[in-house]
C-alpha cells in the first residue's frame, strides 16, 4: 500500500499534491496507478465520443457549459460570445462550489460563489447556479441541463464529485489551461488522469503541444494548439480595457503586485511571508508616485486562513482595500493589466502572461540556485528583472517604473511576435470555435 500510494504521489509529480490526494476515488487509484487502465479507460470514451458527434451533427442547439469555480480563473469571454452569436450553439455559464470539500473555510466558498455569480450578471453571461438555495442543496447538472460540449476552467478535482470530468465522459469535454505552463511539472499540466479523458485539450504554442505529447499517457492525441486564449484582449487591438484602478488626483505609475499561493509547499515559489509587509511600506514611502494593486493567487486567500486564522488574513487584505494608492484585486485580469505600467510576482503563469502587455515585469526569486523552469518559461524568464532581496524590488520602482530606465523593451516586444502573437493572426477564441465546428459538420 505504502508502494502504491508513492506511484501515486510520483505519478501526480507534485506540489499539488495535498489537493489531489484527498479528492482521489478507488477508480482514480487504478487510473493513476496503472497507465494501461487510463488508455484503456480514454480510448472507450473516444468510441462513445464518435457517436455522440455524430449525434450531434443534425441537432439544432448545441449546449456549451463553462464550469466556473472563481473569476480569477475565467479566460473564457470571446469564446462566450462567439458561440452565443453562432445559431448552433447555446452556451451557459455553470456555477460550481470551489474548494468545497478540501478543509478550507466553507464560508469562504460561499462567498467566491456569491462572487462567481455577480460577476456573471453584470458581463451578462446566461448562468446556471448550482447550489438551490431554497432547498439547501446542489443540483444536478447532467440531468437539469445536461450539455453536450463543457469547458471546465481548472483541471483539479476541488468541487464537488458531482462536477467532476468523470460524471460527464461521454460528453465533449474541453480544456483551456487557465495559466501557462512555464515550469517543469509536466504531469501536473499535462498527464493528470483529467487531461486524458479530455476530448479536446487547447494549448497555448508548439512547446506546449510537444509537452503534451511526451508527458502524456495518451500521447498527446487529443491536444490542439490554440494559442492563449486568456490572454486574447491582450492582443486585440480593438479591445477597450475598463480602468479598473483607484483614482488618484495625478496620474501615478500603477504596479500590480502578484504573489504566489505556495507558502505551505516544498515547492515554493512564493515569497509573500517575506515581502507582505514591506510591499505595504513601498506603498506608503512611494505615495506621490505609484499605486500598487495586490494581485494575489486566488488560493492564497485560503492557505492564509489556514496558517494566519480568518481574522488577521481579512486585515491583511482590507490594508489592501483602504490604502489611499492601493487596492486588492482578486478577478479577472485582463483589464486590470493593460492599464498598469509594471508588474512584480512570483507566479509561473504571469512569468508569460504579463509579457503579452510588453511591460516592464519582475521575478522575486526565492532560491537562485534552484532552477523549475521549462524551455519556454525560461524565455520567459530571462525577459525579467530578478529580485533576490527587498531593496532589488525598491531600485526596480525607482529606477525602471518610476525614471523609465527600461532596458529591455526592445527585447520583449521581439519575444512577443516571435511567440506570443499568433503568426497568422487568427485569435485563440476564433480557431477554438473553428475547431469544434469542424469536428461537428465533417
Amino acid at each position: 500500500m505504502i508502494f502504491a500510494i508513492e506511484k501515486i504521489k510520483s505519478f501526480f509529480e507534485v506540489s499539488f499534491w495535498d489537493n489531489v490526494y484527498k479528492t482521489l476515488t478507488f477508480g482514480d487509484f487504478f487510473i493513476a496507478t496503472i497507465p494501461f487502465c487510463l488508455k484503456r479507460k480514454a480510448k472507450r470514451l473516444e468510441r462513445r465520443r464518435v457517436r455522440f458527434v455524430k449525434s450531434l451533427k443534425n441537432k439544432p442547439k448545441i449546449t456549451v457549459a463553462f464550469f466556473l469555480q472563481s473569476p480569477s480563473v475565467w479566460k473564457y469571454d470571446r469564446l462566450y460570445w462567439l458561440f452565443e452569436h453562432n445559431e448552433r450553439f447555446e452556451p451557459v455559464i455553470v456555477l460550481c462550489p470551489f474548494n468545497v470539500h478540501l478543509n478550507y473555510d466553507r464560508n469562504e466558498m460561499r462567498s467566491v460563489m456569491l462572487q462567481s455569480e455577480d460577476f456573471v450578471k453584470k458581463r451578462g453571461y446566461r448562468y446556471f447556479q448550482t447550489f438551490d438555495y431554497d432547498k439547501n442543496k446542489w443540483k444536478n447538472v447532467k440531468k437539469m441541463l445536461n450539455p453536450d460540449v463543457i469547458f471546465y476552467t481548472k483541471p483539479y478535482k476541488d468541487t464537488l464529485p458531482q462536477y467532476h470530468i468523470y460524471r460527464f465522459g461521454d460528453k465533449l469535454n474541453c480544456y483551456i489551461m487557465y495559466g501557462t505552463c512555464c515550469i517543469d511539472i509536466y504531469r501536473t499540466n499535462f498527464n493528470l488522469p483529467f487531461h486524458n479523458l479530455l476530448w479536446r485539450y487547447f494549448v497555448e504554442n508548439e512547446y506546449h503541444i510537444g509537452y503534451s505529447q511526451q508527458y502524456q499517457t495518451c500521447g498527446g492525441a487529443n491536444t490542439v494548439v490554440s494559442g492563449s486564449l486568456g490572454m486574447e484582449p491582450l492582443m486585440l487591438p480593438d479591445y477597450k480595457p475598463v480602468d479598473v484602478w483607484k483614482p488618484q488626483s495625478v496620474r501615478k505609475k500603477r504596479i500590480i503586485w502578484a504573489p504566489h499561493h505556495t507558502v505551505d509547499y516544498l515547492f515554493n515559489f512564493s515569497n509573500f511571508f517575506a515581502y507582505c509587509d514591506f510591499m505595504l511600506e513601498l506603498a506608503e514611502k512611494y505615495k506621490d508616485e505609484i499605486q500598487i494593486a495586490f494581485k494575489p493567487h486566488p488560493v492564497l486567500k485560503f492557505k492564509l486562513i489556514n496558517i494566519w486564522g480568518a481574522e488577521r488574513t481579512e486585515a491583511y487584505y482590507q490594508r489592501w482595500r483602504d490604502l489611499p494608492n492601493g487596492q486588492l484585486e482578486d478577478g479577472y485580469y485582463a483589464d486590470l493589466f493593460l492599464t498598469s505600467d509594471a508588474m512584480i510576482h512570483d507566479c509561473a503563469s504571469f512569468t508569460a502572461e504579463y509579457l503579452y502587455t510588453r511591460k516592464p515585469t519582475m521575478f522575486i526569486v526565492k532560491d537562485k540556485d534552484t532552477n523549475h523552469w521549462n524551455t519556454f518559461g525560461q524565455k520567459c524568464f530571462d525577459l525579467h528583472y530578478h529580485a533576490y532581496q527587498p531593496s532589488d524590488v525598491e531600485d526596480y520602482i525607482k529606477n525602471v517604473v518610476i525614471a523609465g530606465n527600461d532596458t529591455m523593451q526592445t527585447e520583449r516586444d521581439e519575444f512577443y511576435k516571435e511567440y506570443l502573437y499568433p503568426k497568422d493572426g487568427v485569435m485563440p477564441s476564433q480557431r477554438i470555435v473553428d475547431t469544434i465546428m469542424n469536428e461537428l459538420t465533417v
